[in-house]
């Protein structure tokens, strides 16, 4: 008995040690996982920009033939006349959401007489698709995404003009550091998370993009079976890795587009100011005309003001400041918009 007692002692005692060796071993990990860097050094771009608008037509088919298992509603929109515009419009969706979210505002662009083309992003819009699939989302295929649309725009218009909402502000964003366009405008980018410090957002991100994938699903829209309503650790660590890569180039080389409208909303709850304000004053340290702009608090915005399905949303308010910066002009104040940093 004696013996059977020790052995059982000996047993439970290798467990325990067993246990605390994991446990280490897991805490090391994790603290390596959160602070070693994270590499951006491939998410430059690489530019191959259509000569005419023959040539722009021809890569829009590369976008279709992707939307072949797209939801119904969630395909690129692709809008023109039939010949080289004075302008041509990208429009980059938020995370979660689709091309459907600029059907109005693609409207009303083409019927100012110019193209315009809205991709739908890697990952989004998939029939049956879960926001465990946006696990599958990259910094990489994001970029591809951006290079592609404005190459093809360079063939559809005089001059290119870029919109981006969200984690499309952050692929327009984007645009505006390593793409030679005409105008980009960049609402409420997701370059870092609501009330999250940017000292601990490094090593958030470091974590969602090295530890296994969580998704969580919310209930589905019926109406909107190209939206996957909910959040994947892993897409939302590579939106903020096409964020930290746009900030650290911004930080040391100046910007490639001519103009740069950063609008945000100071009633939004998702995304984290101090990082945009960071990257406009690199933008601003290294030459470039960015201005930016605020939606008053008052108006009670959501943090998606462009999608007209937006419960709380009011478009009636949002579109024309939209309209004013994607055409150059500054919004008038009883819009509800004031300038808190103007251009130089």
């Amino acid at each position: 008995m004696v013996r059977a007692h020790r052995s059982l002692d000996l047993i439970k005692g290798v467990r325990i040690s067993a246990f605390g060796i994991l446990w280490r071993a897991a805490v090391l990990y994790l603290g390596w996982a959160a602070v070693w860097p994270t590499s951006v050094s491939s998410l430059g771009p690489h530019p191959k920009p259509a000569g005419d608008y023959e040539a722009g037509t021809q890569l829009v088919q590369v976008f279709q033939h992707a939307d072949s298992a797209v939801a119904i509603g969630g395909a690129t929109i692709i809008l023109v006349h039939g010949h080289r515009t004075p302008r041509a419009f990208v429009l980059f969706h938020g995370l979660t959401n689709s091309p459907r979210q600029f059907t109005k505002l693609a409207a009303t662009l083409y019927d100012g007489g110019d193209n315009v083309f809205a991709p739908r992003l890697p990952e989004h819009a998939l029939r049956g698709a879960t926001t465990a699939d946006l696990g599958r989302l990259t910094a990489e295929s994001l970029r591809d995404v951006a290079d592609a649309a404005i190459d093809l725009a360079s063939g559809l218009g005089d001059t290119v003009v870029v919109l981006g909402v969200s984690l499309g502000g952050n692929v327009a964003a984007w645009t505006a550091q390593f793409r030679s366009v005409n105008r980009v405008v960049i609402v409420a980018p997701a370059l870092g998370l609501s009330h999250m410090s940017t000292v601990v957002e490094t090593p958030v991100m470091n974590l969602m993009l090295r530890v296994p994938n969580y998704s969580k699903k919310e209930t589905a829209d019926t109406l909107r079976p190209d939206r996957e309503l909910g959040w994947s650790t892993r897409g939302v660590g590579q939106m903020l890795r096409l964020g930290a890569a746009i900030r650290r180039a911004a930080d040391k080389h100046a910007s490639g587009a001519r103009d740069i409208r950063v609008l945000v909303n100071a009633h939004d709850r998702t995304v984290n100011r101090d990082a945009i304000d960071e990257l406009v004053e690199h933008w601003s340290a290294t030459g470039g005309h960015v201005s930016m702009f605020e939606l008053a608090d008052s108006l009670r915005l959501p943090h998606d003001i462009v999608d007209p399905d937006e419960a709380t949303g009011n478009t009636k308010v949002t579109y024309p400041v939209i309209l004013s910066l994607l055409y150059g002009l500054t919004p008038p104040a009883n819009l509800g918009v004031r300038v808190t940093r103007p251009s130089p």
